[in-house]
Order: C-alpha cells, then sequence, then structure tokens
C-alpha cells in the first residue's frame, strides 16, 4: 500500500498510468508515471518483495532422512547410442547442389552468341531441370524407405540388445550369488570338519572316518573284540585262505575224476567213446553233489542253535556223517572193482607173453589184490575233499554269524544314543558337501544357449538393415553420379559454346 496526498484525488479517482519503471538492485522497486500532473517528478514507487530463493541445485538440498539408500544410483551410467538417421547413410549430394549448379549453368546460356547453340543448350538445360527434379523425388523416397527400413530394424536390434542385457544383469547377479553361498558352504564345511575331528578324537575311533555307519561299526568292533568276539578278517585278505579254497574246488573235480574212470572201469570195458563221457560226466556230478551236500549241512550245523526254525544241530551232524559214509562206500566199491578187473587183465596180458604160469591152476575164490594201496590213496583222497568241504560250509557260517552279530551290536549302538552327537557330526561333513556341489559352480551359472541366441538375432537385424540399406543407398549414389557427370557434360558444352574455339589459317579465314 501507499500513501495518498488530497491533490491526488480519493480511491474512486481513475488516473491513467503513463509509464512503469523498475529501479533497485535487484529490480524489486516498482515506479509508476501518470498522465495528469503537469510534475513529471510526481512518481510513485511500489516496494515489491523479492520472491523466496530456491536453492541453486537440487543436489545440494539434504535427502529426507527416510529415503532407503539406493546403489543403482552410484552406478555408472551404460552407454546409450545414438539413434540412427537417415541422412547418416545417404553419401551423396542433395538434390538442392544440383539445382544451384543448373541454375547457374541456365545464367550462362545468355552469353552464348550463337542463337542455334544457345536453343540447344536451352531445350538441355530443360531437360536437366526434370532430371534434377526426378532426382529430388528419387532422394526423397530413399531418405522415406531408409528411415522406415532403420525403424523396422531397429525395433529388433534394440529388443536384442535390452535382452542381452537382461541376460547380462541375470548373469552376474546369479554368479555373485552362487559364489556368496559356494563361499559360505566352503566355510561351513571347514568348521564341520575341524568339529568332526574333535569328536572323533574325543570318542577315541581313527579321525579319517567319514561316515557314521564306519563310525558305528568301528565301535561295535572294539566293544566285540573287548569282550572276546573278535571279527576275523575275510578270507580273500589272506593267502593260505585262497589256497585251501582253492584247494576244496579243485578237490571236488579231481575226486569226481576218479569216479568217472572208475565208472568207465566197471560199465564200460570196450572204452567206447561216448560211454567214456558219460562216466565221466556221471563221477564229476556224483562227487560235487556229495561235496556240496556235505558243506551245506555243515553250514546249516553251524547255524542251527542261534536261528530260530531250523533242526536240532546233530540231525546235521548225522546227515553229513550218513553222507560221507555214503560216498566213501560208494568210491571205495568203484574203485576195488576197478583194481580187480585191471588186475585181472594186467594177469592176463602177462599170461599171454608167457611171463606167468597158467591161471586155470589159480584157487577160485575171491583174492586181495595187489595194488591195495590205490583203493586206500582214493579213499583217502575222497575224505580229504569231504574235510574240506566240511570246514568250507563251517567258515561260511561263521561269517555268516560275525556279520549278524556285528550288526546287531551296531543296532544297539544306535538305539542307545550314545554316540548320536558323534556320529551326526560325522556326517555332517558329507551332507554339507553334497549341498555345496549341488550349487552350480561359480561363474558357470550361464546360459550359452541364449546368449548364443540373442546374437544370432541381433545379427540377423543388423545384417537385414545392413542389406537393405545398401540395395537402397546404391541405387542413389548410381543415379547420383549419373547426373553428377551429366552437369559436367552440360557444364563443358556451356564453356564451349560461350568461347567457342577459332581455326588458325585459311579454315579460319574461310569459315
Amino acid at each position: 500500500m501507499t500513501d495518498r496526498t488530497p491533490e491526488q484525488g480519493g480511491d474512486g479517482d481513475v488516473r491513467p498510468l503513463a509509464r512503469v519503471t523498475l529501479s533497485g538492485p535487484d529490480l524489486s522497486t516498482v515506479n509508476l508515471e501518470f498522465e495528469d500532473g503537469a510534475r513529471r517528478g510526481d512518481t510513485q514507487q511500489v516496494i515489491v518483495p523479492p520472491f523466496p530463493e530456491e536453492p541453486q541445485d537440487e543436489m545440494e538440498a539434504a535427502p529426507p532422512a527416510d529415503e532407503p539408500f539406493d546403489p543403482a544410483r552410484y552406478e555408472a551410467a551404460l552407454p546409450v547410442p545414438d539413434p540412427l538417421a537417415a541422412e547418416a547413410f545417404m553419401a551423396v549430394l542433395t538434390p538442392a547442389h544440383f539445382g544451384e549448379l543448373l541454375g547457374d549453368l541456365s545464367g550462362e546460356l545468355q552469353l552464348v552468341r550463337d542463337e542455334a547453340a544457345r536453343a540447344a543448350l536451352t531445350s538441355r538445360s530443360r531437360l536437366l531441370r526434370l532430371n534434377v527434379e526426378q532426382y529430388r523425388v528419387n532422394f526423397e523416397l530413399a531418405r522415406t524407405t531408409l528411415n522406415r527400413v532403420l525403424a523396422e530394424t531397429g525395433v529388433g536390434v534394440r529388443t536384442s540388445w535390452a535382452r542381452q542385457q537382461e541376460h547380462l544383469n541375470f548373469m552376474n547377479a546369479a554368479s555373485s550369488g552362487v559364489e556368496r553361498a559356494y563361499e559360505q558352504a566352503t566355510e561351513a564345511i571347514e568348521q564341520a570338519r575341524a568339529a568332526r575331528f574333535e569328536a572323533l578324537a574325543q570318542a577315541g575311533v581313527r579321525p579319517d572316518t567319514v561316515t557314521a555307519e564306519d563310525f558305528y561299526t568301528q565301535q561295535a568292533l572294539a566293544q566285540l573284540a573287548a569282550e572276546g568276539h573278535a571279527v576275523r578278517p575275510p578270507e580273500q585278505k589272506s593267502g593260505s585262505k585262497r589256497v585251501f579254497n582253492a584247494f576244496a574246488v579243485f578237490s571236488k573235480f579231481f575226486v569226481g575224476l576218479i569216479s568217472g574212470v572208475s565208472i568207465n572201469l566197471l560199465f564200460n570195458p570196450e572204452s567206447r567213446l561216448y560211454l567214456t563221457l558219460i562216466a565221466l560226466t556221471a563221477g564229476v556230478m556224483f562227487s560235487v553233489l556229495l561235496l556240496w551236500l556235505v558243506d551245506e549241512l555243515s553250514y546249516r550245523a553251524k547255524l542251527a542253535a542261534s536261528t530260530p526254525g531250523m533242526s536240532r544241530p546233530a540231525h546235521y551232524v548225522w546227515g553229513i556223517v550218513a553222507v560221507t559214509l555214503l560216498y566213501l562206500g560208494v568210491e571205495g566199491f568203484l574203485n576195488w572193482d576197478g583194481i580187480l578187473r585191471t588186475t585181472q587183465e594186467i594177469a592176463a596180458n602177462a599170461a599171454q607173453q608167457g611171463q606167468l604160469t597158467d591161471l586155470s591152476v589159480t584157487p577160485d575164490g575171491p583174492t586181495t589184490p595187489e595194488h591195495w594201496s590205490l583203493l586206500v590213496f582214493t579213499l583217502a583222497l575222497v575224505g580229504m575233499a569231504a574235510g574240506a568241504a566240511l570246514i568250507q560250509g563251517r567258515e561260511r557260517a561263521r561269517g555268516v554269524l560275525e556279520r549278524e552279530r556285528l550288526t546287531a551290536r551296531v543296532s544297539a549302538l544306535k538305539a542307545g544314543g550314545t554316540w548320536h552327537e558323534v556320529a551326526r557330526a560325522t556326517d555332517l561333513v558329507t551332507y554339507l558337501e553334497a549341498a555345496r556341489d549341488r550349487l552350480a559352480p561359480p561363474r558357470d551359472v550361464t546360459s550359452p544357449d541364449h546368449a548364443r541366441l540373442n546374437e544370432r538375432v541381433l545379427s540377423h537385424w543388423e545384417s537385414e538393415r545392413d542389406g537393405q540399406v545398401q540395395a537402397v543407398t546404391g541405387a542413389l549414389v548410381r543415379e547420383a553420379r549419373a547426373l553428377h557427370e551429366t552437369l559436367e557434360e552440360f557444364a563443358a558444352q556451356v564453356q564451349a559454346a560461350r568461347f567457342p574455339q577459332r581455326r588458325a589459317g585459311w579454315r579460319g579465314l574461310l569459315g
């Protein structure tokens, strides 16, 4: 508001303004001059309060306290290529240049003195103007076509580029996440290994135990050994056991061959081939079957005491005795009869050669063969084979009993829960290693197929754009070059018409 004097009239007076000016260091003072006074110096000054000053830079303003920290604001900006324009691919002069040149050449036609040449050049200039106009039309059409091609292919290029960028961002995030998870899993495995070593050392077992089953097995073996039930090593780890098993198997077939020879001597006096093969096969089968029965009966006799549902051990023992006696009796009879026949044949052959007396003078009653030691040796072999089968059956039963005893003790230890924490610490390392192996290796979570597909799509769009651009610009360049050569030829003709060459000698005088 301003102070008013009586000379200036009341509030209802209308006073036209003559001029309004601003003054002051910050132009905040308004000077009003009216047209009603003889006094030009009578001015009113209106003091306008200055506008509130705003901060010059938005970054200088303090951010609100509740705004979350965003690391993306501090990341380096990726380079963004400028959009492609048609003029960047049109490496030709514009129609204005050719039109200007044609206009200059047309203006020089007035200086041609020869009317016929001037008329011909004027007609040619009009035709050239039509060529320039056609070039302008083709130039604009090429520009429109290039803009359309760049727009169509640019969508595919930008889409492929954006998809590739998203894939790269995903790969980086996945790789960093998997790498952190892999490092955390490795640290957890190292801690679990240290805890396993401490637990195994306190339990008193080997520190190289890697599974809880091995730990319980070692504890069970230690307890059984302390009670006097030590588990013996398997037969395959002892050389003498291998030799004994080989002898037991060989004895079955060797004694079977002896039986087959005895059967052949008894039932095949003429030594026919098929009867010989039958006799040998029957002897081997008979020997192997009876020795397998001895093995199985000794195995069952050993397990009968601790296995419910089986007969008494004495029954299996009597079975072993019966099978052995049967085997010895049959082998003894076959070998005895074979020895008698062989001895008689030997005596008959010797009598024919005159080395012995006549056989008719010998008594008719049974006589003891001279080679009775062969019978004893054969029965001894049969007894040894039966004994080997008996030992094999008992050893097999002993291994089964030891494994059952060990399994029962391991089950008792697991059910007791005394070593539960140690077993858990032992198996924890294996579990963590398996969990870490299920993680994809660091920097190997990319999708090569996806990346190659994006590259192929991007290459397709770029090749499509280059092909269409080259086709359009190639035609335009050829047209511009032809027009340029035509204008050069026209310029040469104009210059020749303006400055004709004078002929020297008589031709110039006559011409």
